[in-house]
């Protein structure tokens, strides 16, 4: 069978269970339906997606098989030349990579589409949570979104547990010193490891993106449109809780140079400095000069934003995070070391329906 053959056939079969699935949903809905038609309908809807999983599966194939080249070698080449044999077992390796990525994607993935398209949950391929169904991080992580280094979120210290509230130990700074003692000699006590527990409780997160049925039905880009949606929705959410704390920190008025190099100097010997600055402040300093008629900020191919100052890397961010609009401010010192992140779960979502003919995507973090 042709490509062409096999795409229109593909294409006849989902706009036949589009329309099954609006018939059984009408069924489900009405008070007169019977329930044993409602069953009848869900069956044939799953039918129909077997039938269509089955024909992407023949389309791979004759999609594969025509790309297929020419193996046979000329009879200057053995079988049992070393360098072949090496060529053969890397692209061995490589179809079993490509082969388990396609069930993987079978399994989780599909599943996880299906749901969204009809809302029906798949039990046995299907993580659910309190929340809803979780989206798979293959989902999340398929379209290769980086983490992004001008988010807060790479700097401090994320940590994944398991209950709603409780406490994380956190070792404090270390002040102790070793002493010299004599051969043979007890050992004399160190300062003891100071340990603070800090208290956690995960709020939850949410929000709603609403979707027509056809959008749904029809968009092929919907997997695209999610990932964008729920990765940049969990940024932004992180990137302002994460500055309210850094906010806490102790404040230092700066109105010169010397105010700036002071609060980089003091108190911050034992960390791993590094600036983060609003938008207005990092203006404000990028026309600071030093006596030499030199710029304070300095090239770095190691900082996210190209610049470091005083030799630490400058991480830049919008104003309001660290304040309000035309905020000039900046937190300088270890981020790891100041804020703690509880993960409790991942991104969930689950359905919503209305009378227009609309779902709405609920999507929550905790």
């Amino acid at each position: 069978m042709k490509i062409s053959e096999i795409e229109t056939e593909l294409d006849a079969l989902k706009k036949q269970k589009a329309n099954k699935i609006v018939e059984v949903r009408a069924l489900a809905d009405s008070d007169d339906s019977d329930v044993a038609d409602v069953q009848k309908g869900v069956a044939s809807v799953d039918d129909l997606q077997k039938h269509i999983d089955d024909l992407q599966d023949q389309l791979a194939s004759v999609k594969k098989a025509q790309g297929l080249s020419d193996d046979s070698t000329d009879d200057n080449t053995r079988d049992d030349d070393p360098d072949l044999q090496e060529e053969r077992s890397l692209k061995g390796r490589e179809n079993m990579e490509i082969k388990l990525n396609q069930e993987q994607e079978t399994t989780e993935v599909r599943d996880f589409m299906h749901y969204l398209k009809t809302g029906e949950k798949r039990a046995n391929a299907i993580t659910t949570t309190e929340a809803g169904v979780v989206i798979p991080k293959e989902i999340l992580d398929i379209q290769k979104v980086p983490t992004d280094v001008r988010n807060l979120s790479a700097v401090i210290n994320r940590v994944s547990v398991t209950s709603g509230m409780g406490s994380l130990p956190i070792l404090q700074k270390n002040t102790a010193r070793l002493t010299t003692a004599e051969e043979r000699a007890a050992n004399p006590e160190i300062a003891k490891a100071v340990l603070k527990s800090v208290d956690y409780k995960a709020l939850t997160y949410r929000g709603a993106l609403p979707l027509s049925m056809e959008m749904v039905q029809d968009a092929p880009n919907l997997k695209t449109l999610l990932n964008t949606y729920v990765q940049e929705a969990k940024e932004l959410t992180e990137q302002y809780q994460i500055g309210k704390i850094l906010q806490t920190a102790t404040a230092v008025a700066a109105k010169t140079t010397d105010d700036l190099k002071t609060a980089y100097n003091k108190g911050l010997a034992n960390y791993q400095r590094q600036w983060i600055v609003t938008e207005s402040f990092y203006n404000a300093v990028d026309l600071l000069k030093d006596n030499n008629g030199r710029y304070l900020l300095q090239d770095s191919i190691a900082s996210a934003s190209g610049k470091s100052l005083f030799g630490s890397n400058v991480l830049i961010v919008a104003d309001d995070v660290l304040g309000v609009a035309s905020d000039a401010k900046a937190f300088v010192g270890d981020p790891k070391a100041f804020v703690l992140e509880a993960m409790r779960s991942d991104v969930a979502i689950e359905w919503d329906h209305n009378e227009n003919f609309e779902r709405i995507l609920a999507v929550a973090l905790r």
